[in-house]
């Protein structure tokens, strides 16, 4: 929940996507450590006054910071450049009680929930702000939301975010709405005395759709993105999980009673909900629960586990999945790879049929071979046998009369009168 984010403090030590750099926040400073040598960047901290949290982006090396109002200064969200420590952008906030930085996981855009309240202090209200990264200038968008933010979470690859919102930040109903940071507009194309539609997209922050009166608290995408999860965690929920696919709009609604935990494995294929207890010990009263369930992306319960003790429970991690231009190239030369893993199947399905079979293979060999000992035993005794009746060989067929016996058995008889 918001309120249990609220009261973990930011973590004051974070990484760069690719280990170069390692940052501390301190009192009105960022210090920057470069590896392998960990001595401090230009020998000096970044000034960043009044600093409460930071984010380095997942792609490149930016550093996002946000800061309250200080010293007569307003509240703003800066973004760094490392090494250079230019200052990319800067957006300036008013009346803010609290920020919430969430970097996309491509780092093409960063989104900023601001809790904002009224002069009076007695009112809250959120907007997001919506930062392009990798456009000229890094426009940022504002977007207005009347209702109460509690999650926030965008899209692994794509442009896509989804809000969970409503009216009173305690309500059991609440919306999810998505929303594109591109928008789809039909132009017309004049082409000879036919006029075609052409589509245009543009970059502006566009509405998908909204759904309503769910019982969700937490959003989770797939990694492979397209499919979301709107979950019910926590002690008093009803652990509902709605598997939604955002482009075939479908919905499948499942339950896991008592789940605090949704988990998907990298490959976006396969989820986890787990039910499990903090590891520092004492009586946990859900411990009944206690275990996980996995799931296809699809809803399908694969498999179920209880244990009497649960703590935690981790993926494999996966170094990375395709990228855009990888699934075109594979798209493209599909014919040659269905080959390829058609050929790979089939010895795979080999390789399964042979250990399946191989306990009936040896008992067959065995047989086989005890059936070789005895026919050879035998034929070593054939002289023996053919002395103790009289020279006669019971083994050859000219000494047997073959006769020819029907037997005529009647299986149904039935009298019909004929007039």
């Amino acid at each position: 929940s918001e309120a249990e984010k609220g009261a973990i403090p930011p973590p004051p030590f974070q990484w760069s996507h690719d280990d170069n750099y390692l940052a501390r926040m301190g009192k009105d400073l960022i210090s920057v450590f470069e590896t392998p040598s960990m001595k401090l960047l230009n020998k000096r901290s970044l000034a960043a006054d009044g600093i409460h949290e930071f984010t380095f982006s997942p792609k490149a090396n930016i550093i996002a910071y946000w800061a309250p109002e200080h010293k007569n200064q307003p509240a703003h969200v800066d973004l760094i450049s490392i090494p250079s420590r230019k200052k990319l952008r800067q957006k300036n906030l008013f009346n803010v009680t609290k920020c919430s930085m969430v970097w996309q996981e491509g780092g093409e855009y960063l989104g900023v929930k601001v809790t904002r309240h009224t002069k009076s202090k007695k009112t809250l209200y959120n907007n997001l702000e919506l930062f392009r990264v990798n456009e000229p200038g890094i426009p940022v968008e504002m977007l207005d939301v009347k209702d109460a933010v509690m999650s926030f979470a965008w899209e692994p690859r794509g442009s896509r975010f989804a809000i969970v919102h409503a009216e009173n930040p305690t309500s059991t109903k609440v919306n999810v709405t998505f929303y594109d940071m591109f928008k789809t507009l039909e132009g017309e194309k004049k082409k000879g005395k036919k006029a075609t539609k052409e589509k245009q997209i543009v970059a502006e922050v566009n509405k998908v759709e909204t759904l309503e009166g769910k019982q969700c608290n937490c959003i989770f995408w797939s990694p492979a993105g397209q499919t979301i999860i709107l979950a019910a965690l926590g002690d008093s929920a009803s652990g509902t999980l709605e598997f939604y696919d955002v482009d075939s709009k479908t919905l499948t609604v499942k339950e896991h009673y008592r789940a605090n935990q949704v988990l998907w494995d990298p490959s976006g294929r396969t989820v986890a909900t787990t039910v499990s207890q903090p590891i520092g010990g004492g009586h946990f009263k859900f411990a009944m629960d206690n275990g996980y369930i996995l799931w296809t992306f699809q809803g399908k319960q694969l498999s179920q586990a209880s244990f009497e003790y649960f703590y935690q429970f981790q993926w494999r991690p996966r170094e990375r999945l395709a990228e855009k231009e990888e699934i075109a190239d594979i798209a493209k030369n599909i014919k040659k790879y269905e080959k390829r893993f058609n050929a790979f199947d089939e010895a795979k399905k080999k390789r399964l049929r042979l250990e399946e079979t191989k306990g009936k293979r040896k008992s067959r060999s065995e047989f086989r071979a005890t059936l070789a000992r005895l026919r050879d035993w035998r034929a070593r005794q054939k002289q023996e046998r053919m002395e103790l009746l009289g020279g006669y060989d019971s083994e050859d067929e000219d000494n047997y009369v073959t006769k020819e016996v029907t037997i005529e058995t009647v299986l149904n008889s039935k009298d019909q009168l004929i007039y």
